[in-house]
Parts: C-alpha cells; sequence; structure tokens
C-alpha cells in the first residue's frame, strides 16, 4: 500500500515508515511556502492499526488537519484529510493507492468517498475503560451535546482522529484567536466521540482537557477584568465632565462678581480723589484767604497771629496726611484689583487644561468604547466556548476570581471616594476665595 500526498502544485509519495516534512533541503518533502518551518512535521505510518500519525514539531504557525490546528502535538489522520503546512501553505490530501486495503466498518459516515463530510472511523480497535475523570468529562459534555452542537463549532466537522500533545501554554497561533479556538472546538468533539462509542477515541478520552480550559478562563478573566477597567473610566469621565462643569459656572460667577467689584472700586476711588481734589482746592483757596488774612493782620497782634498760623500749618499737616493714606489705599486697591485679575486668568487657564483633559478623556474613551465592543465580541464568543468547556472546578475558580474582582472594585470605590473628599476641599476652597474676594468688595 503506497500513501501520498496530493495537492494542485504535484503528488509527493509518502516513505514506508516515516516521511519528515520541512523547508531543509534534508526533509523527505521540502516545502518552500511561507510559514513552512526547516523541521515542521511528520508522517509516520502505525502498522498495528494501519493509520496514519501526523506529528508537528512545535512549528511556529502549526500544521492545520481539516483546518483544526495542531501544534506541538500528535495526532492521527486518515485517506481524505486536507494538510496544510503553516497559515499560506498548499493544501494537501491524504490518498492512499490501495484502497482496498482501507476499510470501514459498515454503515459507517467513512465508508462513502474520502472526501465525505463527518468522522470517519479507523478499523475497530480494543476499547479501553474510561477513568472516573473521563467518566465525568463525558457526562457533562453529553448533557450539553444539545447546545453544543446547534452553535455550530468552530472546527469543521471533520476533525484529526486522535490527539498525544497540547501546544504550550501561552503559545497561540499568530493567526488570531479563530485557530485557537477550532482546536478547543476539535477537543470537544473529541470528547464527543468518545462517548458516542467510536472505537479509536479511547485514546482521545485519556488526554486531560484542563490544560486547554486553564488558559481559555484566564482569558476570560483578563477580558472580564478589562470590561470593569473600562467601565470605571467611562464613570470616572462622567463624574470629571459635572465636576468641570460646575467648576466652570462656578469661576463665571466669580468673574462677574469681581468684574462688578473692582467696577465699584474703581468708582468710589474716581469719587474720592474728585472730592479729595475739591477739598484741596478749597483748602488752597482757604490757605490763599489766610494768607491774606495774615498779611491783612500783620499790623496786628503778633501773638494772636502766631497762634493762628500755627492752627492753620497744623490742619495743613493734617490734610497732607490724609491724602497720602488715600493715595495709599488707592495702591492698595489697586493691587487688590490686579492679584484677583491674575487669579482669575489663572482658573481660566485651569478650566481650559481641564478641557483639554476632558477632550482626551472622551477620545481615550471612544477607544475604549471600540476596544470594549471588539472585547465584549471576543468575551461573548469566548463565553460560549467556556459554557462548553468548563468544569465544577473551573466554575469555582470562577466565582474566586469574580470575589477578587469585586473586592478590587471595592478598592476602585474607595479611591473615588477619596477623589470626591478631595473634590470637596477644593470647592471649599473656591468658596473661601469667593468669601475673600466679597469681603473686598
Amino acid at each position: 500500500m503506497r500513501a501520498f500526498l496530493k495537492s494542485s502544485e504535484g503528488c509527493f509519495q509518502l516513505k514506508p515508515h516515516t516521511t519528515t516534512i520541512g523547508s531543509h533541503r534534508g526533509a523527505d518533502i521540502v516545502l518552500q511556502s511561507a510559514g513552512v518551518a526547516d523541521r515542521h512535521a511528520a508522517l509516520e505510518f502505525s502498522p498495528s492499526d494501519n493509520s496514519f500519525i501526523l506529528q508537528d514539531f512545535n512549528s511556529p504557525h502549526g500544521t492545520f488537519v481539516n483546518s483544526c490546528q495542531v501544534q506541538n502535538a500528535a495526532v492521527g489522520v486518515r485517506p481524505g484529510d486536507i494538510l496544510r503546512f503553516g497559515t499560506t501553505g498548499v493544501a494537501f490530501e491524504l490518498v492512499l493507492d490501495g484502497a482496498a486495503q482501507w476499510q470501514h466498518p459498515p454503515g459507517s459516515p467513512g465508508s462513502g468517498t474520502p472526501g465525505a463530510l463527518g468522522h470517519q472511523p479507523h478499523p475497530p480497535l480494543p476499547r479501553r475503560p474510561l477513568s472516573a475523570w473521563d467518566r465525568s468529562v463525558a457526562s457533562t459534555a453529553s448533557s450539553r451535546s444539545s447546545a453544543l452542537r446547534p452553535a455550530g463549532c468552530v472546527c469543521p466537522t471533520r476533525s484529526p482522529s486522535r490527539v498525544w500533545g497540547l501546544p504550550p501554554q501561552g503559545s497561540a497561533p499568530e493567526d488570531g484567536d479563530n485557530g485557537w479556538l477550532e482546536g478547543v472546538g476539535s477537543r470537544v468533539s473529541m470528547a464527543l466521540m468518545a462517548m458516542s462509542g467510536y472505537p479509536w477515541a479511547g485514546v482521545a478520552a485519556d488526554w486531560p482537557m484542563a490544560p486547554a480550559i486553564c488558559p481559555q478562563g484566564e482569558k476570560l478573566l483578563q477580558l472580564e477584568k478589562e470590561m470593569g477597567h473600562l467601565s470605571g473610566l467611562e464613570a470616572e469621565s462622567k463624574r470629571k465632565d459635572v465636576v468641570i462643569r460646575d467648576l466652570q459656572e462656578e469661576v463665571a460667577a466669580m468673574a462677574k462678581k469681581l468684574a462688578q467689584a473692582a467696577a465699584r472700586n474703581e468708582v468710589e476711588l474716581t469719587q474720592k480723589l474728585l472730592a479729595f481734589n475739591q477739598e484741596l482746592g478749597a483748602k488752597t483757596e482757604e490757605i490763599k484767604a489766610l494768607r491774606e488774612q495774615i498779611n491783612d493782620l500783620q499790623k496786628g497782634s503778633s501773638q494772636v497771629f502766631s497762634h493762628s498760623l500755627y492752627e492753620r500749618d497744623l490742619e495743613i499737616g493734617r490734610l497732607r496726611r490724609e491724602s497720602e493714606k488715600l493715595k495709599k489705599d488707592q495702591a492698595l486697591s489697586a493691587g487688590l484689583v490686579s492679584s484677583l485679575q491674575r487669579e482669575v486668568l489663572q482658573k481660566e487657564q485651569k478650566i481650559q487644561q481641564l478641557q483639554q483633559e476632558t477632550e482626551k478623556l472622551k477620545k481615550e474613551n471612544r477607544e475604549k468604547d471600540n476596544q470594549l465592543a471588539v472585547v465584549s465580541a471576543k468575551c461573548s464568543r469566548i463565553k460560549e466556548e467556556t459554557k462548553r468547556e468548563l468544569g465544577e472546578q473551573e466554575i469555582v475558580s470562577c466565582r474566586n476570581r469574580i470575589g477578587e474582582l469585586e473586592r478590587d472594585l471595592e478598592g476602585l470605590q474607595m479611591e473615588i471616594q477619596k477623589h470626591c473628599a478631595k473634590q470637596e476641599s477644593v470647592q471649599n476652597q473656591l468658596a473661601e476665595k469667593a468669601q475673600v474676594s466679597g469681603q473686598l468688595r
């Protein structure tokens, strides 16, 4: 019996025992397609059950069997299976020259053409008993099989026969999440086939599924945590919008009050200066009149004249001191008005900065909303897959993780309370400044 890998570009005959595939010249089948590693994979013939085993040597992009990714693992293949090495490689079909030597059980789905849809079982093999863990997995899968099948498994109906390994954790395929989900779907299909009584599914029944569940559960928890973080950012942005609006209204009211106070102070100072100038002119006229009187009284009593002149000098000194005091008050008021104007300018600059930060936060929120939509879509898909695969142990771990996330949420709420307290202190400072401006008026 001879076996071939047939494609649109040519046909490669397989070795009797093991055939190596890669881009290196030392490989039995040399492929120069993009994504094919030097030592990519190997096809081994198993004489015991008259089948082929495909083993991937941890290639960067893996090997695809009927669109299901196999990476750093071994999987059984049958005639008619479509093999693709790398993400952009050519599709090969496994073909046997001696078709009569490959027999299917009567009435099985694979008894038709090699390319027919459905799972094609291998020749009957001794069925090994399931362990307690396998029985629990089979019972869980059977209870959910009616919900899993209609929803549409990501992996096509044809899947690899047997899987003996798993890709290392954290080495998801580089062509997106679909390939990884397809591998998970194929593992669920293997568990369902183990229940349905396929004789060749005994090896797959003993394959531990926990390493495939854990990375997906961690990814789901990370997505839920990111969703909670995005919700907190959105709430914080709304709170900041309210705070900025309140500050803008308060600053506008303060600016209006300061403008009115400045106008009133300017009018009062102008009136005081006019009154002082009038009083000074009157005093000047009075001094002139007194000097005339002094000149007239020079002929009179010198003592009376000296006493009257002394009183007039005292009055002039008092008026000068009062004028200097009024000038100092005017300078102080002008300095206070300028300082209040500078403070208003600083508040306006701060408002502009807050508006810029708000626009930046809104832009980030829009980006986060887009990310949230993508994450929500991924999360919904992962939740559907998780409902099919997660067991009781994973449910308990998810609940524990949810408790941790709730505690993190309480911590975030405490930070929000601190932020509110800080906001109240800022409002109190603004109120004190408003009181000071009111006192200055």
